[in-house]
């Protein structure tokens, strides 16, 4: 069997894991996620995951698929009771105008390697009210979900069937949010810990 299926297919068994633990998270009350981000990463998950389709990807595609489906499911759980955070400030309602504006020249771009720049950069901007979140909350999020997503991404990227900006691009850039995140989550938990 070939080596990039089996990565790919190892991609989507992570992608399911972690989605499976940050809503078992969210479940117990540990997690809250933020709307706009769900919002925002359930657009450009599917535009991304359609580039790196229609350009070859092949199974380093089908993470980004599988990921598609549980984030747009992530979303309408976050809309839920008290699921989602309550937390919604200007810098949040900023970034969200920010990147559904930033969909507008995705739509006009015609071009699959401009949709997925587009794409790649709506979705860090739609990181930073889950980072400001966190930053105040470092418990509001699910450390072992983004600590299994690094892992993911890593390995979606190593299994393309292709490795053109289209198809490596959207994966890196979300491997590098999830890595701050962990990262700052890491961080202020020590913190906190130290006071």
């Amino acid at each position: 069997m070939d080596l990039k299926i089996i990565l790919g297919a190892v991609a989507v068994v992570l992608a399911l894991y972690s989605s499976y633990l940050y809503i078992r998270d969210i479940f117990r009350g540990n997690t809250k996620p933020h709307t706009y981000t769900w919002l925002i990463w359930s657009i450009v998950t599917w535009i991304a995951f359609f580039g790196q389709w229609v350009s070859g990807g092949g199974p380093g595609s089908w993470a980004t698929g599988a990921s598609a489906i549980v984030t747009t499911g992530t979303l309408l759980l976050s809309l839920k009771g008290n699921y989602g955070t309550k937390d919604i400030t200007n810098f949040d309602k900023l970034c969200l105008v920010f990147a559904l504006i930033a969909i507008l020249p995705w739509l006009l771009a015609d071009s699959v390697l401009w949709s997925v720049i587009l794409a790649s950069f709506i979705d860090v901007v739609g990181f930073f009210p889950t980072m400001r979140k966190t930053w105040y909350a470092p418990k509001s999020e699910s450390f072992s979900s983004m600590l299994v997503d690094t892992a993911k991404h890593t390995l979606s990227i190593a299994s393309l069937g292709n490795y053109s900006l289209v198809n490596w691009l959207y994966p890196a850039a979300v491997l590098l949010t999830k890595f701050i995140i962990v990262s700052e989550i890491i961080f202020l938990r020590k913190v906190k810990k130290l006071r």
